[in-house]
C-alpha cells in the first residue's frame, strides 16, 4: 500500500491491475486499523483501492448543513470533499496509474450516504456502495427523489436489523428511509443491478465486515 497527499489530502493506494475496478474508499483520519481489517478481508477481491481520509468526518462528509439535535450538528462541507475527490482525486490517480477501470465509490455511516449523495451528483462513477449509510439524514429521500443514478450503475445498500431502533427519533428513521432509497433505486432505469441487504445487529456491528461485503458485491 501506498500512501501519497492529493491536493492536500491523504490517500491510501492499492493499485493489482489498471483495467480492474476501482474502489473509493471514504474513512477519518487516522482510521488505519480499520483500513487494515478491510484490506485483509479483501485480499481475494480484484480490483484497485484508492482510500481517502478526511480531518472532519461530520464537517466533511454532509452534503449540507443539519442539525440533528442540541449535541450533533453538520456543517456540510461535503461540497468540497466532492470537488476535491471528482476534480482532483480522479484525475490524478487515473493519470498517474492508468486506470481505464470502472469507478465505484464506497462509504460506512455518515460516509456511506456522502458517498450515494456524491454518485447522484457528480454522475462521474458507475456503482456505489451505501453501508449503513445515514440516510435518516435532513432532506436526503426529498434530494434522492428528484435525482437519477448514472447510465448502467450498479448500487448496493445494507442496514444493520437493529439500526432502527435507535433511542433518537430522527436516527430511528432510518429503516423507512433506507426502504425507500431501495425503492427508487428500484425504480430507477438507470440501475442495471442493486440490492439492500440487511445485516445482524446495529449500527456499530462487525462495520468492516459489512463494507466487505459491499465490495465484493459490487466487483
Amino acid at each position: 500500500m501506498k500512501t501519497e497527499t492529493i491536493g492536500g489530502r491523504t490517500c491510501h493506494i492499492i493499485i493489482n491491475s489498471a483495467d480492474l475496478p476501482t474502489i473509493y474508499l471514504g474513512e477519518m483520519k487516522n482510521s488505519s486499523e480499520t483500513i487494515e481489517k478491510v484490506l485483509a478481508l479483501c485480499e481475494d477481491i480484484k480490483c484497485n483501492y484508492i482510500i481517502y481520509e478526511v480531518e472532519d468526518w461530520n464537517a466533511d462528509f454532509s452534503p449540507w448543513e443539519f442539525t440533528l439535535n442540541k449535541k450533533m450538528s453538520f456543517s456540510g462541507g461535503g461540497r468540497s470533499t466532492l470537488d476535491w475527490l471528482v476534480n482532483e482525486c480522479v484525475p490524478y490517480c487515473e493519470k498517474e496509474y492508468g486506470l481505464t477501470g470502472k469507478r465505484a465509490l464506497c462509504g460506512y455511516s455518515l460516509a456511506g450516504l456522502f458517498s450515494l449523495w456524491v454518485f447522484y451528483e457528480s454522475q462521474a462513477f458507475s456503482g456505489v456502495i451505501s453501508c449503513s449509510g445515514s440516510l435518516w439524514f435532513g432532506n436526503w429521500i426529498s434530494y434522492a427523489e428528484s435525482h437519477t443514478a448514472p447510465q448502467n450503475s450498479s448500487v448496493y445498500l445494507s442496514l444493520g436489523d437493529r439500526e432502527e431502533k435507535a433511542r433518537d427519533r430522527i436516527m430511528a428513521t432510518v429503516g423507512d428511509c433506507t426502504r425507500r432509497q431501495y425503492e427508487l433505486v428500484c425504480c430507477d432505469k438507470n440501475v442495471s443491478c442493486h440490492i439492500l441487504e440487511w445485516n445482524d445487529g446495529g449500527h456499530f456491528n462487525e462495520p468492516e465486515n459489512r463494507i466487505v461485503k459491499g465490495i465484493n458485491w459490487i466487483v
